[in-house]
């Protein structure tokens, strides 16, 4: 097994305070099994993306992509706008590559999460690949892969950050009346 990816970012955080988003990169940021040149739609949906993460800043971004498998963390970083780019801390590991595992990204996200001391923070993943999650996972936002990340899945993704800022308030509330 790989081992679990953190960096840090330009302000020397670790994330560790942070929520996450733990997004895949093809069938999300751009459509895939449409006939296009290449690279005219990589990364298309990517500013509408960028457009959530601007409005929560408390979250952070984990690559789960496969994209991970090829380029770097500072590579990937270089697709995302200069404002956020630094909140891409990094990639889940691989599990067994050679081996057929049921809801793979779903354990790679768990051993990402344990890897880092997370295990208990406020996670989703984007991704357009439902069989490698459990069924019915809360956590997920599934994009169509022929769509990539639209407004509906927009709308969902922003609804979990919405409700990642209604606990943090919760907790912080909680915390100062003990």
């Amino acid at each position: 097994m790989a081992e679990a990816t953190l960096t840090h970012d330009v302000l020397g955080r670790t994330g560790d305070s942070s929520d996450l988003l733990f997004l895949d990169i093809d069938g999300v940021l751009h459509p895939v099994g449409v006939d296009y040149s290449f690279g005219s739609r990589f990364f298309s949906h990517l500013p509408l993306l960028e457009e959530l993460l601007r409005e929560f800043e408390s979250v952070d971004v984990v690559i789960s992509s496969d994209w991970r498998l090829a380029e770097s963390i500072e590579q990937l970083q270089r697709y995302f706008s200069t404002d956020t780019r630094h909140r891409i801390i990094g990639a889940t590991p691989q599990i067994a590559p050679r081996v057929v595992v049921h809801h793979r990204r779903q354990l790679e996200i768990q051993a990402w999460l344990d890897g880092n001391g997370r295990r208990d923070a406020e996670w989703v993943a984007l991704d357009d690949w439902p069989g490698s999650f459990e069924a019915a996972l809360a956590r997920l936002v599934l994009t169509d892969p022929t769509r990539a990340f639209d407004q509906d899945s927009f709308q969902e993704l922003r609804s979990h950050f919405l409700r990642f800022a209604a606990n943090r308030c919760f907790v912080a509330n909680s915390t100062h009346m003990k």
